[in-house]
């Protein structure tokens, strides 16, 4: 080939990459606009769904514990209230492993995206309890004090 035929077929082949590049550019835009066009408010339903938990008002029994990756780990089993001489309400939280106990003061900073959301090693981990015992408002504070020792560092 000569110079000139060089040249020209530089040309042309810059001309169509940039075109490709174009293309390419125009496709991932409307794909964008397409996503962003498809997504929608939701309101909030903490009654109907059991995985919306909106404020720490919304926990009541049934409630779905989530990992940080969206599994299901746990369900809250009840909601024990507190009791006299200044003692922290209780969340249950059942799991495979057991119940624990998570002081309502460490609930409100477990709370994600509207989601009771928990690492799963962390609940694991976490002390257990009997939770007839707990309900019944047994006057042994051992149980507390494991729970408020093992939640503490979110006070």
């Amino acid at each position: 080939m000569s110079g000139t035929e060089d040249a020209l077929l530089l040309g042309y082949m810059t001309q169509k990459s940039a075109l490709a590049i174009g293309m390419t550019a125009l496709l991932c835009a409307a794909a964008v606009e397409s996503t962003f066009a498809q997504t929608t408010i939701e309101r909030l339903d903490p009654g109907n769904d059991p995985t919306v938990v909106a404020t720490t008002a919304d926990i009541t029994s049934g409630k779905v514990v989530q990992s940080p990756e969206g599994w299901r780990i746990g369900t809250v089993e009840d909601v024990v209230s507190p009791r006299p001489q200044g003692h922290a309400a209780y969340i249950l939280i059942a799991t495979n492993s057991g119940t624990t106990a998570i002081p309502d003061w460490a609930i409100m900073h477990l709370l994600r995206d509207a989601h009771l959301v928990i690492d799963r090693s962390m609940l694991e981990s976490a002390p257990r309890v009997d939770s007839d015992q707990v309900r019944a408002g047994s006057n042994d504070a051992a149980w507390e004090q494991r729970a408020d020792q093992y939640w503490g560092k979110y006070r």
